[in-house]
């Protein structure tokens, strides 16, 4: 039993553009505890946009979202990258909603046997429930959470639907609420209201049965993306094969054109292994797991020790290949630069993510002006090449690392609002 109202989303003049098209304007709705809204409408009516918006994840024209944190989301995409495991996505899930130790949401969901799996090896039925179960996570606890749900019933078989459902219906009526995007009618049976995008609304009243369902202690909301990335390096190498090989083929490339007779091509090598995305953003691309991350309050964008190491030592290493080794102090400082190429070009590509289309041009534009600490940082080395002491070289290094730096503290001020900022 409900005992007490809570204002769990409060949308105020909404505006949203895709392109020239504006597909929302001026759109308001407040959803208390214990409502379960429906939005209904023809596909590209504005339904996703509307949750994506109010999730923060595509940027507005205008208007202020409130919402209670932790809430819960489900993309239609799925927003889960396939080299986690069914454990650990459940993990992440239940931290960042406040959730505490709900392994056995699994056997409730009949996901239990395939917890030690791969996501990417799993049905496209069982991939969704998993969305569907991560969507749901926040409502699990016993103080009043919203999920925003998009298309949730895509891709179930019969018996999940009716699970999902009973669990919709069963935690609404614990006071949590829901903003469901959908056409299944099906769902229908689970609504409080059933709400066109063009602000028409219709009261309904659940037709479904409550069941017992898991409940779990609310705890502090925590996000532990810096973890899920350097798992996912681990398992997936990126870091090497991102940076490692660009590094030794140009190494080797160089060495093979040019011999001992590098010259200021000496960190060339050393720039290709700093421009690459970051392994964090590269992840975030996959079943646009990033939107997820984003909409719980999360920056996607993380260092990986691995990339910083190989960045600072490739210098050094690259001096080594070609026999110039006789100043060995300015080749470790000559990779302090790069470490500020490597933070800049991970600006300037989450920039590129958040961008209203995702993989415009923006990052190969902006990613030239980093042209310019390399050629300050090779000329302040460039005489090491003939064994010099390479006296004042240190002034040069310096402006070399401040330029990256600056760009990489100051772009995230061009990043696009939304409406929860």
């Amino acid at each position: 039993m409900i005992r007490r109202y809570v204002a769990l989303l409060h949308v105020e003049a909404l505006t949203v553009r895709r392109g020239t098209r504006t597909v929302l304007e001026n759109f308001n709705m407040k959803i208390e505890s214990g409502n379960c809204i429906i939005l209904t409408g023809e596909n590209g009516s504005g339904k996703s946009t509307l949750i994506e918006s109010i999730a923060g994840i595509i940027p507005v024209q205008s208007g202020k979202v409130s919402i209670q944190r932790p809430f819960g989301i489900t993309l239609q995409s799925g927003g889960i990258n396939g080299d986690e495991l069914v454990s650990e996505r459940l993990e992440y899930a239940a931290m960042a909603s406040g959730v505490s130790k709900p392994k056995e949401l699994l056997q409730h969901w009949n996901l239990e046997h395939r917890s030690h799996d791969r996501i990417g090896q799993l049905s496209g039925g069982l991939y969704r429930r998993l969305a569907v179960l991560q969507g749901l996570m926040p409502a699990y606890g016993d103080q009043p959470r919203i999920c925003l749900l998009d298309e949730p019933s895509e891709g179930l078989d019969d018996e999940s639907v009716t699970t999902l459902l009973t669990n919709i219906v069963s935690l609404r009526a614990r006071g949590h609420a829901f903003l469901i995007a959908t056409h299944d009618a099906r769902l229908h049976g689970c609504a409080t209201t059933l709400l066109e995008i063009n602000g028409q609304s219709t009261e309904a009243k659940p037709t479904h049965n409550t069941a017992e369902i898991p409940q779990f202690t609310t705890t502090e909301s925590k996000l532990s993306l810096a973890r899920w990335s350097s798992s996912l390096d681990r398992r997936t190498k990126w870091p090497l094969l991102s940076r490692g090989v660009p590094l030794i083929a140009s190494i080797l490339v160089l060495f093979a054109l040019l011999g001992n007779e590098i010259g200021s091509l000496i960190l060339v090598p050393t720039f290709l292994a700093s421009i690459p995305c970051l392994s964090s953003l590269h992840h975030a691309k996959e079943g646009r797991s990033g939107d997820w991350w984003m909409a719980m309050g999360g920056r996607v964008f993380t260092v990986d020790p691995l990339s910083i190491l190989l960045i600072l030592v490739s210098p050094l290493l690259t001096a080594s290949m070609f026999g110039i080794g006789e100043v060995s102090s300015i080749w470790m400082v000559a990779g302090l630069p790069f470490i500020g190429i490597y933070l800049a070009s991970g600006a300037i590509h989450e920039l590129a993510m958040k961008m209203p289309r995702t993989g415009s041009q923006y990052a190969p534009l902006l990613l030239l002006v980093l042209i310019w600490p390399l050629l300050i940082a090779n000329d302040s080395v460039s005489a090491c090449s003939d064994a010099s002491m390479c006296t004042d070289s240190w002034l040069p290094l310096i402006v070399a690392t401040g330029i990256p730096l600056i760009i990489w503290f100051g772009l995230p001020i061009l990043h696009p609002r939304t409406a929860s900022n």
